[in-house]
């Protein structure tokens, strides 16, 4: 034989080997498998992912609902705590504004003026702490105010000079001087 024929014949025996072998038909048994596992897989993936989801929405309507019962306690603890300010402001009013009043009428009886500041004190007014401030502010003289330990800043400022020119030639901050400026503002001294 010729080595053409010993070729043919080789090929011709591995081209019926090759259709015979069950390859293919265990290929396509395993594919089928795998699916299903991965169908189980996701299955049990949805499972927990909602059981999750309802420990977490079990978990927020737990913590609003401590929330509000906390606001409520809050919102008790608030309304008490003003009533018992209203209380201490009357006791207050009764112990120190009324009896100050009173000592105003005694000690100047013939002067009109005070007897009407005394007058002034001693009416209820709607702002209880505006009287007892002004009770206070009448008997005792004004502590150092925030002019009067800033005096330099404040004396700059009144001849016009900018918050920049003030903070350098006192050595300190722009927005010191600027706090400085509104705290006095606010206490109307400027």
């Amino acid at each position: 034989m010729d080595s053409w024929q010993y070729i043919v014949l080789v090929g011709a025996v591995v081209a019926v080997g090759a259709l015979a072998m069950p390859r293919k038909k265990a290929e396509s048994a395993e594919a089928p498998q795998s699916v299903r596992n991965m169908e189980t897989a996701l299955d049990q993936f949805m499972e927990n992912m909602e059981k999750d989801n309802e420990q977490l929405i079990q978990l927020i309507a737990e913590s609003q609902q401590a929330a509000k019962q906390e606001g409520e306690s809050k919102d008790k603890r608030i309304a008490t705590l003003e009533e018992r300010c209203g209380q201490l402001e009357k006791l207050l009013q009764e112990t120190l504004v009324k009896p100050a009043a009173a000592r105003l009428r005694e000690d100047q009886p013939s002067s009109g003026a005070m007897t009407g500041q005394a007058d002034a004190l001693s009416a209820p007014q709607a702002g209880q702490s505006g009287v007892v401030e002004s009770a206070a502010q009448d008997q005792s003289p004004k502590p150092n105010s925030i002019h009067d330990r800033y005096s330099e800043l404040f004396r700059l400022y009144a001849e016009g000079k900018s918050i920049e020119a003030i903070a350098k030639k006192l050595g300190m901050n722009k927005g010191e001087v600027q706090l400085i400026i509104g705290l006095s503002k606010q206490e109307g001294t400027l």
